[in-house]
């Protein structure tokens, strides 16, 4: 029997990225979110990452310190984001980026995510 795949849930929120090869961080948008990993956009400062890289994650949550995880680059490829438009409904854009899975996350932080993941739910 395979385990199920966690919920991922489209959300467009500003984070801070910095790879474990060196460098500043710098801002990135997360795109989809779930209890094992995120979907984040491209920016010059991580276009060169390659399958296996790692780095530090730190995402703004309510009510408290940023959330910060350990990444590990798993994928290059394409997301959506939703443009608003006064005119129609429903427009989706695909954007390059990287699928990461959060590695060395201990129990705390898992739970601070599950809460906020409950909160994306119930939007």
């Amino acid at each position: 029997m395979t385990t199920p795949r966690p919920v991922r849930y489209r959300c467009d929120i500003a984070s801070q990225v910095e790879l474990d090869s060196g460098g500043d961080a710098t801002r990135a948008r997360v795109l989809e979110l779930s209890e094992t990993g995120a979907f984040i956009e491209e920016v010059k400062a991580i276009d060169d990452v390659q399958t296996g890289d790692g780095g530090m994650i730190g995402i703004p949550l309510p009510g408290g310190d940023p959330w910060v995880a350990h990444i590990r680059f798993t994928r290059a490829g394409f997301g959506r984001i939703d443009v608003r438009t006064p005119r129609a409904e429903h427009v989706s854009v695909s954007v390059r980026g990287y699928g990461v899975e959060f590695d060395q996350l201990d129990d705390d932080e898992l739970e601070r995510l599950r809460d906020f993941l409950e909160l994306l739910d119930n939007r």
